[in-house]
């Protein structure tokens, strides 16, 4: 279920991470409902849905970059020389 094909390679240390986080979380939530604790399980819910969206960025930054390889390669095939830059920040 957490199949690490979905990030970047450079992502992949940080989703393993948020997955890890997300399961535990998801435990923490569900012992609190039970022991009814409603106020703390919506909490928890809050950081769920963090750990969610951070997947979720980390996925669709997989995707764009799978696309941007998809276009410089049918750039290439056109005869147009292609160059993939990287910010600092990734």
């Amino acid at each position: 279920m957490n199949n690490l094909d979905n990030y970047l390679e450079q992502d992949t240390g940080k989703a393993a991470k948020e997955l890890r986080c997300l399961y535990d979380l998801k435990k923490k939530q569900e012992e609190s409902i039970a022991q009814g604790d409603f106020s703390k399980a919506k909490l928890l819910g809050v950081d769920i849905l963090n750990s969610l969206n951070e997947l979720e960025f980390l996925r669709e930054r997989k995707k764009n970059h799978d696309n941007l390889r998809k276009v410089a390669i049918d750039l290439e095939n056109h005869g147009l020389m292609v160059a993939v830059v990287r910010h600092g920040y990734e």
